[in-house]
């Protein structure tokens, strides 16, 4: 049928050029009857589409903010990350491994008067690490360990020889290590070497049949005892010389014997809270100007201006959820400090958060571990699926987060509009077949015309030639 047509509106085209037919340019005046069809359903459909690609952008935007003030609060969740510290020691003997959040700033003196030690033996000589120990039959060996309790504890020597006791031992993983050296002198130059754990608790006997020789006293390399030192003039014994229990947040690693007494320093830089709590009034902020441009009356040149008009029951409900989250009470309120709003945290008349600087100062300088509590639960590198309170910091996150999942409000609508702009898509497309459809009979029914005036125009022709025939022929 198109091709017919198309045959038609090329014919039509030649005889207007002749003068032929009606005189018309019916390829154009079919053209403009489609357009005038066409504009109105188009222009409908094509808002349609515009309007729910700005709504589905809306959606992605806020999801994207909310997750932003989501991350902002969790940045401040963990009582350790509150805070930067920093620790140093006037010793090399004494050393920080680890400082966190939760160190008290602070100076202590520290004196070490002995370092903790784990036993070590050796076993009797041999000569290669696969000498016969029992003539090639298993055997046992008997393990006693500690010093104010004893542990008692076999194990089995498949392989007789001083490899395999290394094997059995370490793989018996009970907390004494094995280690076979060669010693370098010629002949009987192999000895197994065991250790136990740091400490006085540490001790251990051994003893098998055959004798390995792990209990005769010229054997033994070193014995077990623990660190004693001296912290802020208090006497302290500790079985490891990694010591976690001594200054909060901290851990000390002690080196080697203090010729005098070390002093130890922790400083602390609260600075990284007081710069999460202003992100989060800055993030938050963004997300309500965002909602303020999807939600208010359409303006020209302001991109997704009103995107938001025609479902503002979602965007009201996402915004009530933030800022009703933002001003709850914590689960972990302390002292006075009972949410933001104590730590200088507020909302002004156009619905933006303020910040007051003297009185979050305030806060952190008389309440600091009640600001902590409040916003942390005092806990560090929690579960939050766990039924433990958590702080504020993590119930908002938590919240936030049911805003944006796959599950949420903000999803299903988002999902709903991709469909609805597939779906529109469609009926453009439908659209255009059915407009082919109108162009290809109007041009065939002006082609049709336009055969049947000039089949008329010879008809005229003819009828004037006869006419003017016999008019000469009276004229004679």
């Amino acid at each position: 049928m198109a091709e017919v047509a198309a045959t038609e509106s090329v014919t039509a085209q030649i005889m207007t050029t002749l003068g032929a037919g009606s005189g018309l340019n019916i390829t154009k005046l079919a053209e403009d009857l489609t357009s005038v069809e066409r504009a109105p359903k188009q222009a409908k459909i094509e808002a349609a589409v515009t309007a729910t690609e700005a709504k589905i952008s809306a959606y992605g935007l806020i999801s994207y903010q909310v997750s932003l003030l989501q991350t902002a609060f969790e940045a401040l969740n963990d009582a350790d990350e509150l805070s930067t510290n920093s620790a140093s020691s006037s010793d090399t003997a004494v050393s920080f491994s680890a400082v966190d959040g939760t160190a008290e700033a602070g100076s202590h003196n520290i004196e070490v008067t002995q370092l903790a030690l784990e036993q070590r033996v050796k076993s009797a000589e041999y000569s290669s690490t696969s000498s016969s120990l029992n003539s090639g039959s298993s055997f046992d060996l008997t393990f006693a360990v500690g010093a104010s309790s004893t542990t008692s504890s076999t194990v089995t020597v498949a392989t007789d020889t001083p490899a395999g006791v290394v094997s059995a031992i370490n793989d018996a993983d009970m907390g004494i290590t094995a280690t076979l050296i060669d010693t370098g002198i010629a002949g009987a130059n192999y000895r197994i070497v065991l250790s136990g754990a740091e400490g006085s608790e540490g001790t251990f006997s051994v003893s098998s049949t055959p004798d390995l020789g792990f209990d005769e006293v010229a054997n033994s390399l070193q014995s077990a005892q623990d660190a004693q030192l001296e912290f802020n003039g208090l006497a302290v014994t500790r079985s490891s010389n990694e010591i976690s229990d001594l200054i909060t947040g901290a851990t000390l690693n002690l080196n080697a014997v203090t010729s005098a007494g070390a002093r130890l320093t922790v400083t602390s830089d609260q600075g990284t809270l007081k710069t999460g709590v202003e992100n989060i009034v800055e993030v938050y902020n963004d997300f309500r100007n965002i909602m303020d441009t999807f939600i208010k009356a359409p303006e020209e040149d302001v991109e997704f201006s009103g995107a938001l008009q025609r479902d503002l029951a979602v965007a009201r409900h996402v915004m009530e959820q933030v800022r009703s989250s933002l001003f709850d009470d914590s689960s972990t309120r302390s002292g006075d400090i009972t949410g933001l709003r104590d730590i200088g945290i507020s909302v002004d008349q156009k619905g933006q958060l303020t910040f007051d600087e003297d009185e979050y100062d305030t806060a952190i300088s008389e309440s600091y571990d009640d600001v902590v509590m409040m916003l942390t639960a005092n806990t560090s590198d929690q579960n939050i699926y766990g039924s433990a309170e958590k702080g504020l910091a993590q119930d908002i996150a938590t919240t936030l987060e049911g805003l944006t999942d796959s599950e949420s409000l903000l999803a299903t609508r988002e999902t709903s509009a991709e469909a609805a702009l597939e779906d529109y898509e469609g009926q453009l497309a439908d659209l255009e077949t059915r407009m082919t459809a109108v162009y290809d009979r109007y041009l065939t029914q002006f082609a049709a015309m336009e055969s049947m005036m000039e089949r008329l125009n010879g008809t005229r022709e003819y009828l004037e030639g006869q006419l003017e025939s016999l008019s000469k022929a009276y004229d004679k």
